[in-house]
This record gives structure tokens, sequence and C-alpha cells, in this order.
């Protein structure tokens, strides 16, 4: 495997890449999240399963900013970022992290290739012709580069999942969340994608899956088992972290690595 995939490198730091304390969230009134407790070190690949409806999904939407958590704080790389507006979340989300969903999410009017740059031109941190490169070399990498000129009807569903990947990697994010990005494929197919994850995962970017299949979750490095909303279980388990929130400017930072919700 060559760089293609890897993300940038960041600065050495003692706090974990991504922290949840006292993290709750409500969806239309009810409640879903209730104390999350969690850190998620910079190139680990965590896996979050359990039941339907024990708000595995409202916890990686949380986590990667699209959706502000009711109350609790939300930290990135020891800063607390609970207090972001939404035009600073959505530069997040676009610069700092990538999206797979088990639906694709692709745009039916464009080509594959166009799918996977477009996030890249919108961010307008590189030359159109990095962006571009990047596109190509991230599809090859992915196994899918024949298919650039295709449309989404042309493509199977694991082909269409491994071009969401390349997309969701073309601005180099540090954090890859993954929502059943398999729930959609067949059982061969299924394994063709969780061998790029892996791929993105050895290049160290943070990966963040959430899953019901139990070869998916055994991947990983860590499985977080949720249900009604509180983490019931951390395999392999770990301390608990501080209670007391970090500032800002990362006083109190923990040094665990997760705790119960």
């Amino acid at each position: 495997m060559t760089s293609t995939l890897a993300s940038p490198v960041p600065a050495p730091t003692s706090a974990p890449l991504l922290s949840a304390r006292d993290l709750r969230q409500s969806v239309s009134g009810r409640a879903v999240l209730h104390g999350i407790d969690l850190d998620v070190d910079a190139g680990e690949h965590l896996a979050i399963t359990g039941p339907s409806g024990s708000g595995k999904s409202t916890l990686l939407h949380t986590l990667a900013g699209l959706e502000p958590p009711s109350s609790g704080h939300l930290l990135w790389a020891g800063e607390d970022r609970t207090g972001d507006r939404e035009a600073e979340r959505a530069r997040h989300r676009l610069l700092e992290v990538g999206f797979v969903f088990q639906q694709f999410h692709l745009l039916r009017g464009l080509s594959l290739f166009d799918n996977v740059v477009m996030p890249g031109l919108l961010a307008r941190t590189s030359p159109r012709r990095s962006v571009l490169r990047r596109g190509r070399e991230l599809m090859e990498q992915l196994g899918v580069g024949e298919l650039a000129e295709r449309g989404v009807g042309e493509a199977s569903g694991g082909q269409l999942q491994r071009v969401a990947i390349a997309r969701a990697l073309i601005n180099a994010p540090r954090l890859l969340v993954a929502d059943e990005p398999t729930g959609a494929l067949d059982s061969a197919a299924s394994a063709t994608v969780m061998d790029a994850l892996a791929q993105v995962s050895a290049a160290g970017t943070t990966l963040l899956v959430v899953t019901h299949d139990p070869e998916v979750a055994a991947r990983a490095d860590r499985v977080v088992r949720l249900e009604d909303g509180r983490i019931t279980g951390i395999t392999p388990p770990v301390p608990e972290p501080s209670a007391a929130p970090p500032d800002r400017a990362g006083s109190g930072r923990s040094q665990h690595r997760a705790g119960r919700g």
C-alpha cells in the first residue's frame, strides 16, 4: 500500500483525538444518549455495536459533528468544541471528518469520479489539479479506478461503497466514520469493503464504525457496546476517564481512553 490513503500526521499530543464527556442527545424530544464518556485515540479503529434503537447512529453522528449534543462536552484533540456554531461545525466536517453511509449517498447526476472529488473542490484548500490527481489515486488504490466515468447506476453495491470511501478520504480527514458500511452488501462485497477500511486504518486515519456484524466489529482495536443510550461494555476494558471536562486550552486532559456512560 502506498501513502495515498494516509492522513496528515498530527502534531504530538497527550489528548485523544476525540472525547465525549457526559454526552447527552435528544432526538425529536426523546432522550437517546444518556451521559456518554468515551475517548478515541488518534489512529484507533473503534467499533460501536448494540441492538437496534440503542443509539449507535445517534452517537456516531454526534461525535462526528453532524448534530450538536443536547448537553455535555465534545472535544477534538483536547479542545472543547461543544459551543461551535454551525458554520464552524460544517467546516470542521468538510476538512477533518469523512463520512461513509450504508446507502452510499452518491449523487446520481454526477460521474463516480465527480462524486469523489466534489468535497475536495468545495474545500478550496488545494489546487484543482491536485484534487483531481488525488481523486484518481484514491479510486485506483481502492480498486475502482476503471469506474471513474461511470454513473451511480452502472456499478455494484460493493463498488459504490468503495467509491464512497474514496470520496470520504479526498480531503485527507483525520477521522473517518462509517455507519453500517456493509449493511446493504452481500458477504463477498462486505469483505472487500472492510479490507478497504482496514487499509484506511492501517494508513493512520482514525476509524469509527457502527455495525451489527460481529465479523466487522472483530476487525476493530476496541468494541464499544451500547444499550438504551448507555455504554454497557468495552472490549478490551480500560480505565474510566476523568469526570472533569477539559477547558478550551486543554487543561485537565484525561489520559484514559474510555469509560461507561
